[in-house]
């Protein structure tokens, strides 16, 4: 590989990191919160296709659901949530990447959400997902939460398992 190459990889590693930290885990976090608009830095990234895997949730195909999911679903789940996601491995093949991320996050349930789960609490796992470069901007195409805590802090982890796979 070439510097240029190189340059390249770590230009592209960057960017999908970008999407990740501040365009997915900060925007919903803020979206969350009440920020509504934030949710508009997250949206233009969703590939047209984009699949959405949420363990305990059905699929979501495509960036009008993903995106409404996004928007509406997760702040009507959650009324705090921080997003810290670790652990980052991330994999260029030209146009198209994945990348895993281990996630903790800390946050508060509301009530009447389909997990059950009311008040303080923590979700925990890793992300699958898959971006591809379209127009030259990198896109998330596929994401899949596998998440293996979903708690309340009176349960912290002692239930936790580790899931391979959604389906």
């Amino acid at each position: 590989m070439n510097i240029e190459q190189r340059l390249q990889l770590l230009e592209d590693k960057e960017a999908i990191r970008t999407i990740k930290h501040y365009n997915y885990c900060h925007c919903i976090d803020r979206t969350v919160a009440g920020e509504g608009a934030a949710i508009d830095e997250l949206l233009p990234l969703l590939a047209d296709d984009i699949v959405a895997d949420f363990t305990g949730l059905p699929l979501m195909q495509g960036r009008e659901e993903v995106s409404n999911f996004f928007a509406h679903g997760v702040p009507a789940f959650l009324s705090y949530c921080q997003h810290r996601v670790t652990n980052d491995v991330i994999r260029v093949d030209g146009d198209n990447a994945t990348g895993l991320w281990y996630i903790d996050c800390p946050a508060v349930f509301r009530e009447g959400n389909p997990t059950g789960k009311v008040g303080s609490g923590f979700i925990g796992g890793r992300y699958e997902e898959e971006y591809r470069r379209e127009g030259g901007i990198w896109k998330l195409a596929k994401i899949t939460a596998l998440l293996d805590i979903e708690s309340e802090f009176q349960e912290n982890w002692q239930s936790a398992k580790q899931l391979f796979t959604n389906r």
